[in-house]
């Protein structure tokens, strides 16, 4: 059995409508999920009202809910959920670099959403203003860039492309990433999953719902924020074994939650 942790009503909810890729969920589906996660009827209810206000999620009809488009541009990544594996190319040693010093930093907020999109492409800070990640996604330059500013970097962000770095500074660069605790991620995950994996089928339907939404819940998010590192960064078939277990996971979740659902 999959320990039960504490679940706010407001995650809940967005985490249910991600798990089900993004579709239209009715209050009463819902209201049956949170049954199953021992989430009161009120709770929701209040949930559904304050994440309309906040414009996190809207009524698409009486009653029907999908994630708003404002959400953390989940609608982008529950689209791309599927090919992050194939999201990298072979490292050529090269990095992209992002300067952003001639943005300004006295506005906090705009300071804190550009940090925050470029930290979950991978991007860590070399330098004030100055934020780089290998060149090995499949995306290129210009196709990055776009992706970017789709997801609200300022236009003004220049791009580049680095083919080589003095010394000193290729000493400091594997320590912005926290290379260890990824790779022992993946592998604690891996193994997690893979057990679950072993024995889901001899349970009921609603105890593989959810588990598979709490697992999922903790695993899911990993995968599709990664910072998809080359090696020798990371271990990346131990990444891919990992990201194998997760879409898995996913797959039988989506199934699972579509079956209860209708």
């Amino acid at each position: 059995m999959y320990a039960m942790t504490a679940l706010n009503a407001k995650s809940f909810i967005i985490d249910l409508l991600l798990a089900s890729g993004g579709q239209t969920l009715s209050i009463k589906q819902l209201l049956q999920a949170a049954k199953l996660l021992d989430i009161r009827e009120n709770n929701i209810r209040v949930a559904v009202t304050r994440l309309c206000a906040e414009n996190k999620i809207e009524a698409v009809a009486r009653g029907q809910y999908k994630l708003s488009a404002n959400t953390e541009h989940w609608g982008s990544i529950i689209i791309h959920r599927n090919v992050a594996i194939r999201s990298t190319k072979i490292w050529n040693q090269h990095y992209i670099a992002v300067l952003t010093i001639t943005l300004g930093r006295t506005d906090r907020t705009a300071l804190n959403q550009r940090e925050k999109i470029l930290h979950r492409a991978g991007f860590r800070e070399l330098e004030i203003g100055f934020f780089i990640r290998p060149d090995n996604l499949s995306l290129d330059l210009n196709q990055l860039q776009h992706e970017l500013i789709q997801q609200g970097l300022e236009k003004d962000a220049l791009f580049l492309q680095i083919s080589d770095f003095d010394q000193a500074i290729h000493r400091k660069i594997p320590t912005l990433w926290e290379s260890q605790q990824l790779n022992q991620r993946y592998q604690k995950y891996h193994v997690k999953i893979s057990q679950w994996l072993t024995h889901y089928q001899n349970m009921d339907i609603e105890n593989i719902a959810r588990e598979s939404f709490l697992l999922g819940r903790e695993t899911i998010a990993l995968m599709l924020t990664d910072p998809l590192l080359p090696s020798p960064f990371v271990d990346e078939q131990l990444r891919s074994e990992f990201f194998k277990v997760v879409l898995a996971l996913d797959h039988i979740g989506q199934e699972t939650w579509h079956k209860l659902n209708h």
